[in-house]
């Protein structure tokens, strides 16, 4: 999308404001997307006729959200009514934009025109943890007539944002500067999950206390007839749980004019961390302890919210236009769909009882097996923290560490995640989780090193001396012959001798030495990536110069996977294999493109992989794209530009397709997903840590 102004463009609501916004279709936008259970999305095959659109959260499960408008005493249906409402009319869409933070949808109703803003704050600083921890996103309707025209505004949600059905009590509540309707079930069953929305926890929607608003909970039926007939509501505020909880504002008579709404999804015993409660970090902020002190100080802070926004927004875009001039717009959209994805992935979290510790984050495997804390795909993941803030991977780590170092895993190999379903960070003392030893051991390492290159702090690593050093040995006595186990696209069966696991090994293994200090890790990686490579056990040829392409599994001449280990040994310029490698696997991929995109493996049918790899994971691709030819860059930005923006999918940003067949561009798995975090891949190299407060 085209950067602009977003402040002038809500402040005066019109659609010239807008006209610089772009026209990229996207498979699913982001509504309120800000932490694992608030993730609301439209589907895009649904854009062309919002106010008929069902919301839905990330996992498919409809959400509603109803927004009306009241223009000269007629009542038009805005967003999210799909049945309609008697007696209004559904406003016509005009325009459907984003930004890295904003979706935007114009409409125009009567004589009006209006605006829907869904705006989820993102700040990455290190000095806004706080505030990126609020789980809570805005709506701000904006309406704009050429004549004076009396305007009012409904909005209200339901029981279908958690997976209460209905069973939470219900009721409105005010502060000095805020009202709010507060969904709360005094019987909750925490730490739980029904379809990977939470069971738990309270629901807020409101706005602030001001002349003019008004609000009540009934049938949708009663509040849509009240508001059509009056423009108001009667201020009813003890309801049942399944209610439509609604609240409305009077604009006035106006020829501009907007209310700014919140939706909050708040568990204050956010994680169960080997059964130590961790709340919300912005819960440390005393002023924001109560779940009515964030709302009014969420809702309060907003004019200083949508300032921010510009320039982070602005930057998204353009730095990353500036990575090519060729193809920079289309990277530039893929990296705008990103960002809230990722940062609603994970929650920034303090414990229950010690407000004042140090901030750890907890990150769900979504659309997968919702493990939390999986390390895989954090390092799937990292790139967009080397650009915004390379300090998230020390709170990630953190807790992993942490646990490790009690001796609680019994396994001499780096565990896979932290427990097996979000939000339970329980550990697997009885060592039952997946395995991938090598692999979780050489992403642990490179994410480390990765930390410490961008922060220059070594003191973190320095408190697990002991436990890295186990790992290291590990890495150390395994890693050229890797026995069968699986690596991180675990859809392909484990199996001994896998050439990229042995180059992740190795490149683990010396971002381990520079950690340590110890060069007999060094040395050993250096062997390890002479061997793979000049003396060719990892070729399909019996040399180098006889070769075109590292396989997929020793020995199997015609095998090759996307090796995407070659990204952090150039990006954290660890060297451990000549850079000549990569030249010759980007060459390699250049010649394996297909329809739609780079494959993650070949060749198609060969009956270890057991199945056929006639589809791409764009994450990876993005990653390798990073150290390949320009060429290949831009074939991979193109191919990954096109799923994205194919409409054949109404899915959030999901990673795997079919890039070949009858179903070229046709999402298969994995949506939702922080993995597009690595997306910023090419950013990260370009421009590295971008030392911005946002």
């Amino acid at each position: 999308m085209g950067a602009f102004h977003l402040a002038s463009a809500l402040a005066m609501a019109a659609l010239p404001a807008l006209s610089s916004a772009g026209t990229v279709s996207l498979p699913s936008y982001p509504l309120a997307v800000k932490s694992p259970y608030l993730s609301t999305w439209l589907p895009g095959n649904q854009t062309a006729d919002v106010a008929s659109g069902q919301p839905e959260f990330w996992a498919g499960q409809s959400v509603n959200w109803p927004i009306l408008a009241r223009v000269a005493g007629k009542t038009y249906t805005l967003f999210g009514v799909p049945q309609g409402v008697s007696g209004a009319v559904a406003a016509t869409t005009t325009g459907v934009s984003f930004t890295s933070t904003h979706t935007l949808f114009t409409l125009t109703a009567g004589a009006a025109n209006i605006t829907l803003d869904f705006f989820s704050p993102v700040y990455p600083g290190p000095e806004h943890y706080a505030k990126q921890s609020l789980p809570y996103s805005y709506l701000t309707v904006s309406a704009a007539a050429d004549d004076a025209t009396d305007i009012q505004i409904f909005s209200g949600i339901d029981h279908t944002w958690t997976a209460q059905n209905g069973t939470a009590q219900l009721n409105y509540t005010s502060t000095g500067t805020a009202g709010f309707f507060w969904f709360y079930n005094p019987d909750q069953y925490y730490y739980s999950e029904d379809s990977d929305m939470a069971t738990y926890g309270s629901i807020l929607y409101g706005t602030t206390s001001e002349d003019g608003v008004t609000y009540a909970c009934n049938s949708p039926e009663t509040v849509y007839n009240t508001f059509s007939t009056t423009g108001a509501l009667a201020d009813v505020d003890v309801c049942q749980g399944n209610q439509l909880a609604a609240l409305t504002k009077d604009l006035g008579s106006v020829t501009q004019g907007n209310v700014t709404f919140a939706v909050g999804f708040q568990r204050d015993l956010a994680i169960n961390y080997v059964g130590n409660a961790q709340t919300g970090y912005h819960r440390s902020n005393p002023d924001w302890h109560l779940i009515p002190d964030a709302i009014e100080a969420f809702l309060g802070d907003y004019e200083n919210a949508l300032t921010a926004s510009g320039p982070f927004d602005e930057a998204i875009r353009t730095r990353s236009e500036n990575v090519s001039s060729d193809w920079g717009g289309q990277y530039a959209d893929i990296i705008e769909a990103s960002v809230r994805q990722t940062f609603a992935s994970f929650e920034i979290t303090v414990p229950l009882d010690d407000l004042t510790a140090s901030p750890q984050i907890f990150l769900k495997e979504i659309s997968s097996d919702g493990n939390i804390q999986t390390v895989d795909v954090m390092y799937q993941t990292w790139p967009v923290f080397v650009s915004l803030n390379p300090e998230y991977l020390k709170l990630y780590l953190e807790p992993v560490l942490e646990y490790s170092a009690t001796g609680a895993w019994p396994h001499p190999w780096v565990i896979h995640d932290l427990g097996t379903h979000y939000p339970n960070a329980t550990g697997h003392a009885d060592g039952n989780a997946e395995q991938m030893p090598l692999f979780e051991c050489a992403s642990l390492f490179i994410l480390l090193q990765a930390y410490q290159k961008y922060t220059n702090d070594t003191s973190f690593a320095a408190k697990y001396t002991s436990l890295l050093v186990g790992w290291a040995d590990y890495l150390n006595e395994n890693s050229l012959y890797p026995a069968s186990q699986l690596i991180s696209v675990d859809a392909i069966p484990a199996q001994a001798n896998q050439t990229g696991l042995a180059v992740q090994s190795a490149i683990g293994l010396q971002a381990a030495g520079i950690i340590l200090g110890n060069s007999t890790y060094s040395d050993t990686a250096d062997s390890i990536a002479t061997t793979l490579y000049e003396d060719a056990l990892g070729l399909d040829g019996d040399t180098v110069d006889e070769s075109t392409h590292f396989t997929y599994y020793y020995g199997a001449a015609d095998t090759w996977n996307v090796l995407f280990p070659s990204y952090s040994d150039v990006l954290l310029e660890l060297e451990t294999f000549n850079s000549s490698a990569w030249s010759l696997q980007s060459e390699w991929y250049s010649q394996q493109m297909q329809a739609g995109g780079l494959p993650f493996a070949g060749p198609e049918n060969y009956t270890a992989y057991g199945m056929d790899i006639n589809w791409g994971l764009c994450d990876w691709n993005l990653l390798v794209a990073a150290t390949s030819s320009a060429d290949v860059q831009a074939v991979i930005v193109n191919t990954t530009h096109t799923f994205l923006t194919n409409g054949l999918n109404a899915i959030p940003f999901g990673t795997k397709y079919y890039v070949k067949g009858d179903e070229v561009g046709v999402w298969i798995g994995n949506k939702a997903r922080p993995t597009v975090g690595t997306n910023f891949a090419l950013l990260a190299l370009d421009q590295g840590y971008w030392g911005y407060s946002y």
